[in-house]
């Protein structure tokens, strides 16, 4: 197993894929932090904004946003790590694949 691994390490260009990764991680993991954020909010901010919600339900809604927006973020972090990881491996594949095309099969 760790070899197959390694020889997809191996292929050319995966250095440059290496190299692009975290830039990939960073902007998928700033967009998903916003839309989670987007809507992530929705029954706290009902909770402080309508009149039927009563003082502790509001203190509640308050002291919980900080722990959701960190919640949201860190789930946003590890789905972007998985999601950089599989484009990393998938490209490792068809550089393969295109390496072995020029090399005449």
């Amino acid at each position: 197993m760790f070899e197959e691994l390694q020889a997809l390490l191996n292929l050319p260009g995966m250095d440059v894929a290496i190299r692009l990764a975290p830039i990939v991680w960073a902007v998928i993991w700033v967009m998903l932090t916003v839309l989670l954020w987007r809507g992530g909010f929705t029954d706290l901010i009902e909770k402080l904004t309508r009149p039927r919600w009563a003082g502790p339900a509001r203190v509640e809604a308050v002291m919980m946003m900080p722990i959701r927006a960190l919640m949201l973020t860190g789930v946003a972090a590890v789905t972007g790590i998985i999601t950089t990881l599989g484009i990393g491996f998938n490209a490792a594949i068809i550089l393969g694949v295109m390496q072995a095309l020029r090399a005449g099969g």
